[in-house]
C-alpha cells in the first residue's frame, strides 16, 4: 500500500520534551477528554443539545490549537 512517502524505510527520530512542555501536553490531553465528556450523551433517550456557545467553543479549539503549537516547538530532535 501506498501512503504517500517515499519507499525508503528511515529511522525513527528520537524528540527530548521539556518539563513544562510534556505538563501542557499532559493539561491538553486532559481539556480535550473533558470537552468530549462535555459533548457526549448523557443517556439514549436525552435530546442530542450541547449548551455551549460557538464563541466559547472557538476559544476552547483556539487555545488548544495554540498549545499545541508551543508543545511542538519545545520538541527538539535529540543527538544521536
Amino acid at each position: 500500500m501506498h501512503n504517500g512517502y517515499g519507499s525508503q524505510a528511515t529511522a525513527p527520530l528520537d524528540y527530548t520534551l521539556p518539563a513544562t512542555a510534556h505538563q501542557a501536553l499532559t493539561q491538553t490531553r486532559d481539556h480535550l477528554r473533558l470537552l468530549a465528556q462535555l459533548t457526549e450523551p448523557q443517556a439514549p433517550d436525552a435530546p442530542d443539545q450541547l449548551s455551549i456557545s460557538a464563541e466559547a467553543l472557538a476559544v476552547c479549539f483556539d487555545r488548544l490549537a495554540d498549545d499545541l503549537e508551543r508543545i511542538a516547538d519545545a520538541a527538539r530532535a535529540s543527538a544521536e
